[in-house]
C-alpha cells in the first residue's frame, strides 16, 4: 500500500491539497487493492480507525473491497465490530442493496470461525451487537472453530445486555453446545453471572439438565460454587435433578457429595430443604457425605451433619471398601472429637482389610491425639499389629478445588468380589440377548411358515375351498399349523416379557420419593392440617411403593426414625411393604433392629398373623446375609 493512502485512511482524509481520495482511487484501478503486511486494504484500515466518511468514500469508488478479506479472512465488517466503530458498520451496511447480500456480508467467518457478531460480543460493543441482530435476525449464528456461540460468549463474559438482545432479536438463537460440551448456561454459572444465569433459566428451563464432558450440569456447577438461589430455583422446577450424578459411568458424585467436598453447610441445607432424601445418596464408591466431608477436611460439614440426629445412620455406614467415616478419619489423622465420641461410631467395625480405625490410626504420622481419643473410649482393639500399609495419604493431581489436597484411599489388589459380581452381570446381559435373537428369528421362521403353508392354496376359482390350505385335511398338516403357531405366540410372548421387564426397571427407578411423604415418615407425622397419610396412600397405589435413593420404602424410613404408630398406620394400608428390601436387601424389620427401635420391631411382628409367615420375616437376610 502507497503510504500516502494508508496515513490519509489512517487519519480518515478525504482531501485536501496535496491528497484527493477518489482521484487517487480513479487514478488507477489497483489503487484500491494495495494491502499492508497484513493483507488489509483502504477499507480494512478505516474500518480499525474508526472513519466512516472516508469508508464511504471508498466504496463508491470500489464496492468489492467490502468483501475483501486480510491475512486472518477478515473482513472490514469483523474490524469495525471488533473496534465498536458503530457508524462504521452501519456504513457498511448500508452499502449493501440487497437483503440477501447484506446477510451474506453478516455471515462470513474468519480464520477462527468467528463472525462479526462474535467480534462485538467479545469486545463488548452493545451498539454494535444490537445493529448487527437487527440486520440478520433469522442466522442461527452457528458456534466459531472454538465451539463458541454468540450466545455462549455473552453469558461466559457476563455480557448481559448482548444476551438479552439475542434472545430477543434472534427468532433461533442457537444454544449449541460450547467448549467442553457446555451449555451458555453452564459458561454463566461457572463465571457467577446471575443476571446471565437468570435470563437464561427464564429462556429455557431444560437447559439445566444438559451435561458437559465432564459429566456435570449446572446444577452441579451451581452447588460447587455456592450459588444457593440459583440452585434453589432449579429444584423448585424440577426435585429430581438432585438425584442426578455428575461424571462418569465409573466415577461419579452427586450435588450433595460435591456441597459436602466444599465445606458449604448452607449449600446442603439447601438441597435438604428441597430432597430431605438427597442425605442418603451415595456416589460411585458407596460412599454418604460425611465420608465426603471428612475426606475433604471439612469440620464444618462433618459437625453439622453429625448435630442432626436425621443423619445418624451415615455415621456407621461403610463404602465399598468397608471402611465408614471413623476409618477415613483414621487415615486423614485429623481430630475430630464429634465423630470418635459419637454413640453411632462403631469403633470395632472391620473393613474389608479386617482393619479397624484403630488399626489405620496406628500408621498415620499425626496420631498422637487421635490415637489418645481411640484409646479412651473402649473396646476398639486391633486385630493385626503388623498393619498391612495398604493406605496413604497422597494429594489427588485431579483436584479442581481450592481445598488443597484430598486425602485418597488406594489398595494394592482389586476387589475381586467386585469383579465377580461384574462379571455375573455382563454375562447375564449376553445371555439375555441371546434370548431375544432367538426369539426374533424364531417368530420370524414361524411367521412366513404361517403366510407361505406347504402344500399352497387352492385356486380353483369353480372349487368351493377355494382360497383354503390344500393339505387341510391331512393330520399331520394341522399338527404343523399347531406347532407353529405355539412357537411363534412363545417367541412374541418371550420378547414382550423382556420389553416389559425393562420397563418395570425403568419405572422403578422413576418413583422417586415425594419430599412430604419422606418429612412425614421422618417425623411420624400421621396427619395434620396439611397433610394426611392414609388419603395420601389411597390416592395413588404407586405413593406406598415410592423410594429414596438407597430404595428405602416410607416403611424403611419410619422404621429408621423409630416411629411405631406411623408404620402401623402404613402397614394398614400397604402391608406388603413389610418385606420390601432396599438396595442393601435390608427390610424395615433390619433398620428398626440396627437402630433399637423396641416399639418398631414389635409393631412389624404383630402385623404378621401367620407364624411361619413371621419366622420367614426374621429369618431374610440382608446383603451381608445378616438377619
Amino acid at each position: 500500500m502507497d503510504p500516502t493512502l494508508y496515513n490519509a485512511a489512517m487519519r480518515g482524509n478525504i482531501g485536501d491539497t496535496n491528497f484527493l481520495l477518489a482521484d487517487h482511487l480513479k487514478r488507477d484501478e489497483e489503487n484500491g487493492y494495495q494491502v499492508t503486511p497484513k493483507g488489509n486494504t483502504v477499507l480494512h484500515v478505516a474500518a480499525l480507525y474508526g472513519h466512516s466518511h472516508f469508508a464511504a468514500e471508498v466504496l463508491k469508488v470500489t464496492p468489492a473491497l467490502l468483501r475483501c478479506q486480510n491475512k486472518k479472512n477478515e473482513t472490514a465488517l469483523h474490524i469495525a465490530a471488533n473496534e465498536g466503530h458503530t457508524e462504521v458498520v452501519r456504513v457498511l451496511l448500508a452499502c449493501i442493496e440487497g437483503h440477501n447480500n447484506k446477510e451474506k456480508l453478516a455471515r462470513m467467518t474468519d480464520a477462527s470461525g468467528d463472525t462479526a457478531l462474535h467480534r462485538a460480543v467479545r469486545s463488548q460493543h452493545l451498539d454494535v451487537v444490537k445493529l448487527l441482530v437487527k440486520e440478520d435476525s433469522e442466522f442461527e449464528f452457528p458456534p466459531n472453530h472454538a465451539q463458541e456461540t454468540p450466545l455462549y460468549l455473552a453469558a461466559e463474559s457476563g455480557f448481559h445486555d448482548a444476551l438479552i438482545t439475542i434472545l430477543k432479536s434472534c427468532k433461533k438463537p442457537t444454544c449449541a453446545a460450547g467448549p467442553s460440551n457446555r451449555t451458555p448456561l453452564q459458561a454463566a454459572v461457572i463465571q457467577k453471572h446471575r443476571d446471565c444465569i437468570r435470563s437464561l433459566w427464564r429462556w429455557n428451563k431444560p437447559l439445566c439438565e444438559e451435561l458437559d464432558l465432564w459429566g456435570w450440569n449446572s446444577l452441579h456447577y451451581a452447588v460447587k460454587l455456592g450459588l444457593e438461589d440459583v440452585v434453589s430455583a432449579m429444584l423448585e422446577w424440577k426435585k429430581s435433578l438432585v438425584y442426578l450424578p455428575a461424571g462418569s459411568e465409573n466415577d461419579w458424585t452427586t450435588a450433595i457429595h460435591i456441597a459436602a467436598s466444599e465445606g458449604d453447610v448452607n449449600m446442603i441445607n439447601e438441597l435438604l430443604n428441597h430432597c430431605p432424601d438427597c442425605r442418603e445418596m451415595l456416589n460411585s464408591n458407596n460412599q454418604n457425605a460425611l465420608h465426603v466431608a471428612v475426606l475433604n477436611n471439612q469440620d464444618k460439614v462433618v459437625c453439622s451433619l453429625l448435630y442432626s440426629d436425621k443423619c445418624d445412620s451415615l455415621v456407621d455406614e461403610p463404602d465399598s471398601d468397608g471402611n465408614t467415616p471413623l476409618h477415613l478419619l483414621a487415615v486423614s489423622g485429623n481430630h475430630v472429637p464429634g465423630l470418635i465420641n459419637h454413640p453411632r461410631a462403631k469403633k470395632m467395625s472391620f473393613n474389608k482389610q479386617n482393619q479397624t480405625p484403630l488399626d489405620i490410626a496406628l500408621s498415620c504420622p499425626k496420631k498422637e491425639k487421635l490415637m489418645k481419643d481411640l484409646c479412651s473410649i473402649g473396646r476398639v482393639g486391633k486385630r493385626d499389629f503388623e498393619v498391612k500399609r495398604k493406605y496413604k495419604y497422597t494429594p489427588n493431581p485431579n483436584a479442581e478445588t481450592e481445598t488443597g489436597g484430598k486425602m485418597k484411599l488406594r489398595e494394592d489388589d482389586h476387589d475381586k468380589a467386585k469383579k465377580a459380581n461384574q462379571t455375573i452381570i455382563e454375562s447375564i446381559m449376553k445371555v439375555a440377548q441371546i434370548h431375544i435373537v432367538v426369539a426374533t428369528l424364531i417368530m420370524t421362521v414361524t411367521f412366513a411358515a404361517g403366510i407361505t403353508l406347504p402344500g399352497g392354496f387352492e385356486s380353483d376359482s369353480d372349487s368351493p375351498n377355494q382360497g383354503m390350505a390344500i393339505l387341510i385335511r391331512k393330520t399331520a398338516f394341522r399338527a404343523f399349523v399347531v406347532s407353529d403357531t405355539i412357537a411363534f405366540t412363545c417367541s412374541a410372548v418371550a420378547i414382550f416379557i423382556y420389553f416389559f421387564m425393562a420397563d418395570i426397571n425403568q419405572r422403578t427407578h422413576r418413583i422417586i420419593m415425594d419430599p412430604t411423604l419422606y418429612n412425614a415418615a421422618m417425623r411420624g407425622n400421621i396427619g395434620d392440617a396439611n397433610f394426611q397419610l392414609a388419603d395420601h396412600l389411597k390416592r395413588d397405589e404407586e405413593n406406598g411403593y415410592q423410594v429414596t435413593p438407597k430404595g428405602n420404602t416410607v416403611l424403611h424410613v419410619a422404621a429408621l426414625y423409630g416411629h411405631s404408630n406411623f408404620a402401623r398406620e402404613v402397614l394398614k394400608i400397604t402391608p406388603v411393604l413389610l418385606c420390601c428390601q432396599n438396595k442393601k436387601n435390608e427390610t424395615a424389620l433390619h433398620i428398626a433392629a440396627n437402630e433399637g427401635h423396641t416399639e418398631v420391631v414389635r409393631v412389624l411382628l404383630a402385623c404378621v398373623e401367620d407364624h411361619n409367615t413371621k419366622e420367614k420375616l426374621t429369618r431374610m437376610t440382608d446383603a451381608r446375609e445378616e438377619t
